[in-house]
């Protein structure tokens, strides 16, 4: 039977690689590599976005996040990370669509300085390769049990994998891949569930066998910390994904402003009722397998318990779909900000007919730097909401007042970046020491703090200044 998967395996990746080579031809330019010509229809669009959320973090890592800790432990992801879909596409991505930027940093060029719109890229890439690593880490994974091979020779396959087509096809290849994975995705997970019902007596004998803590969603205790935990929980990525250069990138290729805000919202909808499959299964597991060493092995190894070959092979095909469609999501993402906020930006005499193998050889080396990272950090989940942290604290601010507020200035946007990130980082380091193996209440209340000290320094910044300038200065705004 191993044979029968893995030949099935070798075809599907052997799709997406055909799909990346035909995508790549329609690549003319860096528009086209980095937002598809800015072309995407509804589906596509509502697609890939499903598609990109839907990663090694929903599947593997909320499906073992919940068998070992609940419902609390997943409120990031799917709960949070739904809620900024949704969000997005009620108040930020038709207006975002609007402007034709390429990247979300370049909001920072268009109301606050170069300067500043290079250091927004710098604090954003990093989110992309760790993302990244989550997801090679669970390519790895897969593979290990499907063949036994060492998970770290696993990580590298996978990502020569998404390599390879991302390299050839840019969005195009991403969101024609996505709209393949996402299908196969949801037909994999459907295909699964009943069969784990069925060995569990169903959803209400499920329901009884799990402890109540775990099916709680607020804290039972009233204590200052969990509150703060909560909140960052929340707050990291429900308010850090909104601004996101993977949802913004996918928003600026829509092919108008309402396509833009509808997939956004239609995404986040569904991301959230298909997310707590992963989330039930988790649960399930816990009945089904207890005791398991490593619970973000567990959805493999539901689906190698329950499928028969055929449906094994799908429901592999659609835990890899859905790994593969947020890794080349977040390897074109820092991509993007590596090639046209960064190097273009610092470098503005580069001819135009080396923006593309430009964008290009950034491709390659951030696959690198991930592949790197994934070794170091082998937790799907941890890394995985880990990596958003940054959007929060030192982006959301300065991109959502650029938009909203009139009194949007350089001065403000500084503050808020420098002193939402070190205020994060400082928390971590004085509680810690380090920036490895820290414990998710600690994270979730350092996120919390920096996100709060990002928005008020860019509160107070901004009306000290107008104070100063005698309350007359206004930025340019973009109509």
């Amino acid at each position: 039977m191993s044979g029968f998967i893995l030949g099935g395996m070798v075809i599907y990746v052997a799709i997406m690689l055909v799909v990346g080579y035909w995508s790549s031809r329609r690549i003319k330019g860096l528009e086209d590599f980095l937002v598809a010509g800015r072309r995407l229809p509804f589906y596509l669009a509502f697609a890939t976005l499903l598609a990109t959320w839907f990663g090694a973090g929903s599947c593997m890592g909320a499906s073992g996040t919940a068998y070992s800790q609940g419902l609390r432990g997943v409120i990031s992801d799917p709960f949070a990370a739904g809620m900024s879909l949704i969000l997005a596409g009620l108040f930020y991505v038709a207006f975002l669509r609007r402007l034709k930027l390429l990247t979300v940093t370049d909001v920072f060029g268009r109301y606050y300085s170069k300067n500043s719109e290079i250091f927004a890229s710098i604090l954003m890439v990093p989110v992309y390769i760790g993302w990244l690593g989550s997801q090679m880490v669970a390519l790895g994974y897969i593979l290990k049990i499907l063949t036994g091979m060492e998970a770290t020779t696993g990580i590298i396959i996978g990502s020569a994998i998404v390599l390879l087509y991302t390299f050839a096809g840019g969005m195009w290849a991403v969101t024609l891949t996505d709209f393949i994975q996402v299908t196969v995705i949801v037909i994999g997970l459907l295909t699964l569930l009943p069969s784990v019902f069925g060995e569990v007596g169903g959803i209400g004998a499920l329901l009884k066998s799990t402890p109540r803590e775990l099916l709680r969603i607020v804290p039972s205790s009233m204590g200052y910390n969990d509150w703060v935990t909560y909140v960052g929980q929340w707050t990291l990525m429900g308010l850090g994904c909104i601004v996101g250069q993977d949802l913004i990138q996918r928003s600026l290729a829509s092919r108008d402003e309402r396509v833009a805000k509808n997939s956004a919202i239609a995404a986040g909808l569904c991301y959230i009722a298909i997310g707590t499959i992963p989330i039930t299964l988790g649960f399930a597991g816990r009945l089904i397998l207890p005791g398991l060493e490593n619970p973000e092995y567990l959805m493999p190894n539901l689906a190698m318990k329950f499928l028969p070959p055929f449906m094994l092979v799908m429901f592999l095909g659609a835990l890899i779909s859905a790994i593969m469609s947020s890794a080349d999501s977040s390897l074109l993402a820092a991509a993007s900000l590596t090639t046209n906020n960064i190097i273009l930006r610092l470098f503005p005499n580069i001819k135009e007919r080396n923006f593309l193998p430009l964008a290009r050889a950034a491709t390659v080396i951030l696959a690198v730097i991930s592949l790197v990272v994934a070794m170091r950090v082998q937790k799907i989940y941890h890394l995985m909401v880990n990596s958003w942290a940054t959007l929060f604290v030192g982006i959301f601010a300065p991109v959502t007042f650029a938009i909203y507020w009139k009194k949007a200035n350089s001065y403000a946007a500084w503050a808020s970046m420098i002193l939402g990130t070190g205020t994060w980082l400082g928390y971590i380091l004085v509680n810690t020491g380090t920036f490895f193996e820290i414990s998710d209440p600690l994270f979730y209340r350092a996120a919390a703090y920096g996100g709060l000290v990002s928005i008020a320094s860019y509160v107070l910044v901004t009306f000290f200044k107008s104070m100063l300038d005698g309350g007359t200065h206004q930025a340019q705004r973009v109509s």
